[in-house]
């Protein structure tokens, strides 16, 4: 990432910080100005457009031990994200494009266009439709990374269709997708995809919220295809866990999750079966607002989403406070390489509804290495 690029993300990060975090409107004009982490102007018509995008700066000190070697020590920094894009809606159409600037290249995130009527039809780029965890957003998951199995079967962004319908309660969806538009830069298989997912919260009422939800999905992997691999709970660790499935292969995924106030709850199993093996593993994660906050949901789209502060530094409150822990694994011994196991630890600190302080410490063991490491995000975003 070059000097311009540091420097553009630099004047955004003060601007958000020197900025009112509320949503003021503007008055006496037809079009609207509203803040919500950046500037978004809106029409009498409910036609809008902003600015999004995203900055996430790790600091990370790993132990590594693999077994029968010397232990080996990562102290390191990084941009994990560094985001620019905008999005906006006309009439029943909505649109984002976005590009990452981070890892020192350039890449395209989510570039897509959707039609919304009774369903919603989406073209471009986007996430396939599985996992809970993987359709949370990264700016709202509870852990600086996700568990294992959404790297290891390659939960990721790909070109292709997709159409979904919502409810109050529910959410279907489904796709079929080619491609990363990044091609081999995104480390994304050459293959087809096929996928399905749906949702249901029994249980849907601001403070008390009760999910289930099920997906499935279909690979036809190119031969030479690259590996998927799965670090163990930190993005600037050596040592990963390298599932082969093969070829064609079928993924399914069950998952849950609940909010009981204060209190969140969430959980996933997938497995994954191919020509050459079978990989599975999930996760059980739990956490609490000690400041009082209560985790937001989204039914339609069967995912969490921003939780907002609800003493912030701007109203002279200490920001909300978050703990959560979580046990995962990923088993891949009949897909060609080990199992590993990973406890994570975490305090997160919300500021403004916009910012976040992550502080999480792992401590996890394979078959083939034993791990801890301590690792901090400052996250911005709008």
């Amino acid at each position: 990432m070059n000097l311009t690029v540091y420097t553009v993300l630099a004047g955004m990060f003060v601007v958000l910080l020197a900025s009112p975090i509320r949503a003021d409107e503007t008055t006496g004009s037809p079009l609207a100005v509203l803040f919500q982490g950046a500037p978004k102007y809106k029409d009498a018509n409910g036609n809008w457009l902003k600015l999004r995008g995203r900055v996430y700066y790790d600091v990370v000190a790993l132990k590594e031990t693999p077994v029968g070697r010397g232990q080996t020590q990562i102290n390191a920094n990084e941009f994990r994200a560094a985001r620019l894009g905008v999005q906006g809606r006309y009439g029943k159409f909505a649109y984002v494009g976005e590009l990452d600037f981070a890892g020192n290249k350039t890449s395209f995130k989510n570039v897509n266009i959707a039609w919304k009527g009774p369903v919603t039809i989406r073209a471009g780029q986007m996430k396939t439709t599985n996992s809970m965890e993987e359709q949370t957003s990264s700016r709202n998951t509870s852990f600086l990374e996700r568990g294992m199995i959404t790297d290891a079967f390659g939960l990721d962004r790909r070109l292709g269709v997709s159409i979904a319908k919502t409810g109050n309660n529910y959410g279907l969806a489904a796709g079929v997708f080619g491609n990363s538009i990044n091609g081999k830069q995104d480390n994304t298989p050459g293959n087809t995809v096929l996928s399905a997912r749906g949702s249901f919260a029994p249980i849907n009422e601001k403070t008390k919220i009760l999910h289930f939800g099920a997906s499935v999905r279909y690979t036809d992997r190119a031969a030479l295809a690259p590996k998927r691999s799965a670090r163990w709970g930190a993005h600037l660790a050596g040592e990963k866990i390298n599932p082969q499935i093969g070829g064609e292969a079928l993924l399914y995924g069950l998952e849950a999750a609940t909010v009981f106030g204060a209190f969140h709850a969430q959980a996933e199993y997938m497995r994954e079966d191919g020509n050459l093996g079978f990989a599975e593993g999930g996760f059980v994660q739990v956490g609490y607002f000690f400041s009082g906050e209560t985790r937001k949901y989204k039914a339609g789209a069967g995912k969490f989403d921003r939780t907002k502060p609800l003493r912030p530094l701007s109203a002279g409150g200490f920001g909300g406070w978050e703990v959560v822990a979580r046990y995962d694994r990923l088993d891949a011994r009949r897909s060609g390489d080990q199992q590993a196991d990973a406890w994570t630890l975490g305090l997160t600190w919300y500021p403004q509804s916009h910012l976040r302080v992550k502080l999480n410490y792992t401590d996890a063991s394979g078959d083939k290495f034993q791990a801890d490491g301590l690792q901090m995000r400052l996250q911005v975003d709008w």
